[in-house]
This record gives C-alpha cells, structure tokens and sequence, in this order.
C-alpha cells in the first residue's frame, strides 16, 4: 500500500465500531484495503441539505398554482449558489474550495484564522491557521449521526491534524497523521460531541512549518471514495442544478409576501421543496415536470431553511429555480432632466427612531419632515457605516466601506484622515461643471482630514468658535448655506450642509420642550445637557455619568425638541428654494452621520456601539424625475449608496472605486420585495447587520447578539437562541460579506442576500489575503 493508505487503514481499523455506513448499496463486509481505497478521494464541484423532520409533505401544498401568473423573480438560486448549505446522504458537507466557505469561519473574528480561494498544489482551498475554527449548523438528527469528519487536506510529512467540537476532544483518537500533498482523511468522532444548532469545529496542525489546506469536509457517518460536491453542480450559465438522488440544498432566507417557488424539473424526476422556519413548521411539495410551483404564502415574511433534495431519479436536473412575485419585473423608468442643484444635507447625531416618517409613533412633531416625504422617497432601512463622524462622513464621500478608506479613531490600524488616493464625491461634481459648496458646524468634518477637497468654498463655523462641541445653532448654518448657494445660483452648484443641533450638548428648544416635559422639573438639565453632570470630557464623543430616570427622561425631551426645531429649519429651506425658483430643479438628500444614544444600554453619545440608535438614520431623497414621490422603502441602504447615486442622477460617471449603488432603481422597484442588508462597523473591531426585522451584532472576540428589532427594537436580549434559522440566516450573510467586503461592488454584484450573475461570476474566483 502506498503511504496515504496505510494511514487511512489505521483510522478506518480504530474506526469499526463506530457505526460506519456505506454508500450507495456497496456491501457491508468490504475488506479494509478496499475501503482505504474508497476514501482517497479527488476533487470535483456542488452539493446539498436534507429534509428535516418527517418527510411527508401537506397535500394541499403538492397540488401546482392554477393557473399560472404573470411573475417576476426576485431570488435566483443559481446565482445565490455560494450561499448554499451541501448535504449528501444526509451529512453536511462544506465546501473550503468555495468563497461560500466564509460563512462557517466566525466572521474572522477576533483574527483572520482562513485563507479562501487559495491555489494550493492544482487545487482550490482554504488554508488554516494553525489553530482554526468552524461553526456549522446541524439539525438533532444530523449530530446524532456523525461518526467521521472527513476531510480532503494538504499538509506536509510528519504532520498532525487534530480536532475539537465545541471545545472538547471528541475521542482518543480524533486525530490523523498527514504526508506531503493532497490526500483524504477520515477522523472518528464519538456520538454526542456534536448537537442541534451551531456546533464548533476545531483544527488543530501541529508539526511541520506548512499551513494545511482544505478543499472539502464531510460530517457524517460515510467515508465514501468519491468527492460528495460532486453531488451538487451548479451550472451558471445554464441557469441549472444537477442533484444526485437525495442530495439536498438549501439557502436561508426571508420569503416575502406573495412568494412562489418555481422551477423545471426534468421528467420523470422529483424534487422535493421544504421551508422550514425555526419552530420546526414549514410549507412545501413536489416539483415535477408537470408540477413546476410551490406557493409559499403560508410561510410569508419568515425566514426559513429553504432546501431542495432530489428524488427518484440517480440525476436530476432543475432548471431556473428561484423565488417570485406576482406581476411584471419592475423597471427604472427614463429620467427626466437632471437636477442643476443638489444639496446633501447630514444632520449631526440625528436617530431614525425619532422622527415619525422614518419610524411611525415616535413623538417628534415634524410637519415639515412630513410635507416633505409627499414629494420624496424616503428609506425607513438606512445604515450609516459608522457610528461616529468621521468613518460615516468618509464613507458618504468615497462610497467605500471604513475596511477599504480605513478612516477610523480607535481600535488597530486605521486613519485619521481620508487618504489622497480615494475619489470624493465632491471632487467628481466639480468634474461634472458643479459649483462645489460647503457649510457645516462638525468640528471633525474639516480641511484636515480631507473632508473639504474638491470644495470650491468650504465653511467649518465650528472652527471660527474654536471651541470643540460648541454651540451653534442650524438656523444659522441655514442661513449661511443658502447664503453661498444665493451667490452661486446662475451655476450648477452642489451644497453640503451640516448642523449639530441634535449633537450633545442637547438644547431645549421651546415651545416642544414644554410639550415634550410638560410637568414641572427641578433637575439640572432645565435648558440643555449640561457637560458637568454628564461627565463629558472634551473632545469626547459620550457622557460617564448617567443620571437618575427623571433627568433621563428631561434630556431625551430635550433631544425630541432638537428634532422639532430641526425641521423648522427643513421647512425654511425648503421655503427659500421655492421662492426662487429653483425647487423643482433640486435634488435635495437628507440624512445623518450617526445616532445617539439616550442611555438605553447606559450610555449616551456615540461611538459606543452598534445599536440601531447609532446606525439607523434617516434617508429621504427629493428628486420627483428619478425618486418617486410619496414612496416609502423598506429594503436596507447604506452611506456608500450616495456618491453613487449623486452621480448618476446628474449623468456623471462613476469612477471604478466606490462600492456602494445608485439608490434610484430601488426607489423605483427593482429589487424591492426581497430583504436587503445595511451593515455598520465599529472601528473594524465590531460588525453590525441589519437583514429586515433582524439583525446581527458582532463583538470584538466573536461573540454575537441576534436582534428581532420588531418584537424588541431596543435590543434589549439576544433572539438567537430561540431562533436557530434567523440566526444562521444572519451568520450567512454578515460572515460572506466581511470576508469580501474590500472587494464587494454592490452595483456589479448585488447585495449580499441576492447576487448578481456578475456577482456570482465574482465569487466564483474569489479569495482572500
């Protein structure tokens, strides 16, 4: 026998009794050379999730939709393949050769521990740190019946691959001993390590000076000859799956309201569909030849385990699987001229929570803010990248993400300033014949971190105080904006404004601070926040004191008559532009560079988390010609979003860097129906995102909170336990996403939760320093 097999024999003799079960009918009494032989096994390509739970299926949902309706797809499976969970005969198989393989990696947190899309000695893999771990998702009966990982590996002469599942040594001997090149081990695993839900799996090298690499895991009971991707094919550009009899997929996600499923399934094979949600109850049927649809309304606005397995025939081909929804595809409508004023207005520490056009029953009175939205589209799901000035402004000005411009002030790395090689949003309107203007009273938005190139004119009135969170009121940041746009009106001018009203120190703003705190208070907070009793330091972004609930509750009255006092100022620009003229030639975006948070979590300012109070804002576009009037969109957007979408509503190119999309289309229904995600960082050193009702908080070592933001919008417990899909949903996504997120391109690719065809092509070859 040749060296790979004599190890092999050895883990398959300590093996016997653990249950080990055979493939495809292949005798039980097969002499131990023959079954080395059968687990040396080569590469190949897809695979596979079974059903779960009993596998009869409600009658009522086999019959097919009659009759057939006029559709648009909204998710394709064939171009969502590298979110693809494999299963092949039941065992759960990973593909390491595929950038899909971020998603079981723990977001890379708290170090890098994976190499992806590696070129490893003829062979496409993931290379491992020393020391690496995997968290993947098992139903009950799945851990029940693992008794090997299997595993195609690299290593070198006298190595050792050892493992751990969650955290112990699953058996004496759950290790294998490795030789140079590309072989196949088969590690015994004792029953009970693995269980239900996520489970940790541990690679331990030692010996050697290489780093092993790994093209595929197999966690079941089979050590089988062959590549069990080989069970699951994608084909992209014939839009087709070629499944192999049981071999499953499945894809988690949100299934929107009036959703099918629909597919050709070659006869005389079948296909069986389940969504599965986390309380184990589900929707599904039969896909045949004559049975092409699946009706999925009963599981609407879930997130579900939605698997495909194949049935009957040994190969099964389905074709253009995906999701739809009633009624043609939506398509952005030509656009009228181009605007010949655009004004972006970010409002300093302003929460989306506050205002009621952006989240309905908050107490703000913002008539204003309401008049507008009339003749606006306004975004209800937008997520700064940030949750302080500088990493959200910075990403507004290059539509990049901080892991690309790096513009942080805490954590390991980072700038301060926005470096020289990035294109600002600025510079490309003044490129486009734009009048460049700027007026803020953010003292951290200046001439020193890079804020102010390709400004004709930049104005910081923070500076002129020289006093750092100073007091300077918007109406009259206001006056000296539309003052600079007045002199400029006969150009194409571009105008960003910035005001600080809803920054701390928060002022009462009458008459809506006796609305908002009608009854009598003796607190020390009777006209603003006061640095002193809230421990403000300077240049400091949160308070260190927390007052008593009284006061608690006087500061965020004071905050809501910021808000109110802010839309004055809303509707006096607005009333300027109208008067002169100009209104219906102005593109006007408001938004905010981050939250504030009101002592929630004990804590008030910014820069200390990643709740929604600092990453949810507010987003309204006015531009009737490109953003429908009176429309409200649910689906995420983001900061890097506004470059973007700025220049194309004036006609400009883009130039190849920014990474965020021009928001127009969604505003006018491409791609609306099917969740979106935002995403936020906190200094590189936490991630947030948010994918519909849920989101997903991950701390500096890995740990994670899961939020059901509309059963509990102040994130005040982890949902995750109680919800094992919506949390593998999350995990799938935000663990894909920071893998690539310096590559992402989200108007060539996609979103995360819905890729492109050019977007899978992408990942096809995707990989990862």
């Amino acid at each position: 026998m040749s060296r790979q097999l004599v190890i092999l024999a050895a883990l398959v003799i300590a093996a016997t009794g653990c249950g080990k079960k055979q493939e495809h009918g292949d005798p039980g009494n097969r002499s131990i050379e023959s079954s080395i032989e059968s687990s040396i096994i080569s590469p190949a390509s897809a695979a596979v999730v079974p059903p779960r739970g009993p596998r009869t299926v409600d009658p009522e949902a086999v019959r097919p939709v009659a009759p057939e309706r006029s559709e648009h797809a909204v998710f394709q499976l064939v171009d969502n393949r590298h979110a693809a969970h494999r299963y092949t005969g039941g065992d759960l198989v990973l593909d390491a050769a595929d950038a899909g393989f971020a998603r079981y990696t723990r977001f890379s947190m708290p170090a890098p521990r994976w190499k992806l899309g590696q070129e490893v000695d003829g062979e496409r893999a993931a290379i491992a740190d020393r020391l690496a771990v995997l968290e993947v998702p098992l139903s009950a009966a799945e851990a029940q019946g693992i008794t090997f990982v299997t595993a195609r590996v690299h290593g070198a002469n006298k190595q050792r691959l050892a493992l751990k599942v969650n955290g112990r040594r699953p058996g004496k001997d759950a290790s294998a001993e490795l030789v140079e090149g590309w072989i196949t081990v088969a590690i015994p695993v004792a029953r009970g390590y693995f269980t239900a839900g996520e489970n940790q799996l541990a690679l331990e090298t030692s010996g050697g000076d290489d780093k092993v690499a790994v093209a595929w895991m197999r966690l079941g009971s089979s050590i089988g000859s062959r590549d069990p991707r080989a069970d699951a094919v994608f084909d992209g550009t014939g839009e087709a799956i070629t499944l192999a009899k049981d071999a499953a997929l499945a894809w988690y996600v949100t299934v929107p309201d009036g959703a099918h499923f629909v597919a050709t399934v070659n006869a005389p094979c079948k296909v069986e569909l389940r969504a599965r949600a986390s309380d184990d109850s589900f929707a599904g049927g039969l896909l045949a030849a004559d049975h092409p649809r699946v009706d999925l309304a009963a599981m609407a606005g879930r997130v579900v385990a939605l698997s495909l397995t194949a049935r009957e025939c040994p190969r099964t081909t389905i074709q253009a699987p995906r999701i739809t929804l009633h009624g043609p595809a939506p398509v952005a409508l030509p656009s009228g001229e181009p605007p010949r004023y655009v004004i972006l207005w970010v409002m300093d520490a302003l929460r989306a929570d506050k205002i009621p056009i952006f989240t309905p029953g908050a107490r703000a009175q913002t008539p204003n803010f309401e008049e507008l939205a009339r003749t606006s589209t306004v975004f209800r799901q937008y997520y700064v990248q940030g949750n302080e000035s500088q990493t959200s402004h910075s990403s507004m000005w290059t539509g990049l993400y901080p892991a690309v411009h790096g513009v942080r002030l805490a954590g390991v790395g980072g700038v301060w300033r926005i470096g020289s090689q990035f294109d600002l949003l600025a510079q490309e309107m003044g490129a486009a014949h734009f009048t460049t203007l700027a007026v803020t009273g953010n003292g951290y938005v200046n001439e020193d971190g890079g804020y102010a190139r390709g400004f004709s004119e930049f104005r910081n009135m923070m500076h002129e105080t020289g006093v750092e969170n100073g007091i300077i009121y918007g109406q009259q940041i206001v006056d000296a904006a539309l003052g600079k746009l007045d002199r400029h009106r006969s150009d194409p001018a571009y105008l960003f404004l910035g005001t600080i009203d809803t920054h701390g120190p928060w002022i009462a703003r009458k008459p809506w601070i006796d609305i908002y705190s009608p009854g009598p208070y003796h607190g020390p907070f009777q006209e603003f926040g006061t640095a002193k009793e809230l421990g403000f330091k300077a240049g400091s972004m949160g308070c260190s004191v927390i007052p008593p609930p009284a006061d608690v509750e006087r500061l965020r009255a004071i905050y809501d008559s910021a808000i109110s006092y802010h839309d004055v100022q809303v509707g006096r620009l607005v009333k300027q532009l109208k008067a002169w003229g100009i209104w219906d030639q102005t593109m006007l975006i408001i938004t905010a560079d981050h939250g504030e948070e009101l002592f929630e979590d004990q804590r008030c300012g910014h820069g200390g988390s990643l709740r929604d109070s600092l990453t949810r804002v507010p987003m309204l576009i006015h531009d009737p010609a490109r953003f429908p009037a009176g429309t409200v969109v649910e689906e995420g957007a983001e900061g890097v979003d506004i470059m973007p979408t700025v220049l194309a509503a004036v006609g400009a190119a883009a130039p190849d860097g920014p990474q965020g999309a021009p928001l127009e289309p969604l505003a006018q229904g491409v791609g609306r129906g099917w969740v979106r995600p935002s995403y936020a960082s906190q200094y590189e050193y936490a991630h947030a995102m948010r994918i519909g009702r849920w989101k997903i908080r991950v701390g500096p070592r890995g740990t994670l909170l899961i939020g059901d933001m509309v059963a509990d919008p102040g994130e005040t417990k982890d949902a995750g336990p109680g919800h094992p899909i919506e949390r593998r949903m999350l995990t799938d996504n935000l663990g894909m996403f920071l893998a690539l997120r310096r590559q992402w391109r989200k108007a060539a690719w996609g979103v995360v939760t819905s890729v492109t065809p050019a977007g899978a092509s992408a990942l096809d070859e995707a990989s990862t320093p």
